[in-house]
């Protein structure tokens, strides 16, 4: 049922999209849903008036940022053009999905499509309600991720009282007891004595978009660009209190690896202005250097003793990356630092 509701509502937003965007509207919706019942089950197609354009239909109710990959590969494999149909696709998301034309519309009227008649591409929408009753409360919003953070890291935090964990992770007092009854309500803390997280990889996955789509945008402290490309072979962060983020921490082991963009991560600001200065590189709102404040507590990763960035972060700096060959390298660093915090 969800997925026929996924396919109604996007079928939808995209109609009305193109009715109030294209040069002559139709009279009716643009598309309409063809479903041809075979064997294994139903294939909907979407086609146009005289169907001389045909999409399969690919329906995706939820596609988590480190299976994207195989997602695409998913996509590619259906037979004609297809088209992904999701209940919500975030900006990361949408812009990879452009840059390896794959079409798309979801329930929030987010989509991308090219054609020979058209090129539309919209991204900024905000979840649609049909989403947001998979989100029940407060897990996922700015104070959750850091709280889930710190729990991963250091799974001993949840037995500690809100008071102490409040101090600890550095998050209002107030927020600690809705983001924990929230992970008990969607099955993500078992309490048998002892609390414990429990149905970790998904809890992960649902990290990992909510950091990229929520709680590192609200972290950027300034972008820079160099004129030197390889100035950040030389760079040591950690003089400044300041760590490198996945793609360099990765790329200085990894030969083949170029990042495309470059996060680094400073408790404070005057250290990464420092920083900034000693390495000439340049503020530049559109440069491929981008610093964020770092947002967990100095006790849980402590950059000035040296220290590595957790490998949460890593990964999740690496699969935002839009380069494909990066994703070979998310699979096999998630094998090798990830996995081990997803043991149950």
């Amino acid at each position: 049922m969800e997925k026929k509701q996924i396919i109604q509502q996007a079928l939808r937003q995209l109609n009305n999209y193109l009715n109030n965007n294209l040069q002559q509207p139709s009279v009716d919706d643009y598309f309409s849903l063809q479903v041809q019942t075979a064997g294994a089950g139903d294939a909907a197609d979407i086609v146009n008036h005289d169907r001389a354009l045909r999409y399969r239909v690919f329906v995706q109710p939820w596609a988590p940022q480190k299976d994207i990959n195989a997602l695409i590969s998913q996509i590619k494999s259906v037979p004609g053009k297809a088209i992904l149909f999701a209940d919500f696709v975030n900006p990361v998301m949408a812009e990879k999905f452009r840059r390896r034309g794959i079409p798309f519309v979801d329930c929030a009227g987010n989509l991308y499509i090219r054609n020979e008649q058209f090129n539309y591409f919209v991204k900024r929408n905000k979840k649609t309600q049909l989403r947001k009753a998979r989100v029940r409360g407060r897990a996922f919003n700015t104070a959750g991720l850091k709280l889930i953070f710190a729990i991963f890291n250091e799974p001993e935090i949840l037995q500690c009282s809100y008071r102490e964990i409040s101090k600890q992770v550095n998050i209002a007092l107030g927020s600690i007891g809705p983001v924990i009854d929230d992970l008990y309500a969607s099955g993500y803390i078992f309490d048998d004595g002892q609390r414990k997280l429990v149905n970790k990889k998904r809890l992960f996955e649902r990290w990992v978009d909510g950091y990229l789509e929520k709680l590192r945008p609200g972290q950027m402290l300034a972008c820079y660009r160099c004129d030197n490309s390889d100035w950040w072979k030389q760079a040591v962060p950690a003089d400044f209190e300041g760590l490198f983020g996945g793609e360099v921490s990765i790329a200085k082991s990894t030969p083949f690896m170029v990042p495309e963009t470059i996060s680094l991560y400073f408790f404070s600001q005057a250290k990464q202005q420092d920083f900034a200065r000693y390495y000439g590189l340049q503020e530049d709102i559109e440069g491929d250097i981008c610093i964020y404040r770092s947002f967990w507590s100095v006790p849980a990763i402590n950059a000035i003793a040296g220290e590595p960035l957790s490998p949460m972060i890593m990964y999740a700096d690496i699969v935002d990356a839009i380069n494909p060959a990066n994703w070979d390298v998310a699979k096999t660093f998630y094998g090798e630092a990830i996995a081990h915090l997803l043991q149950e």
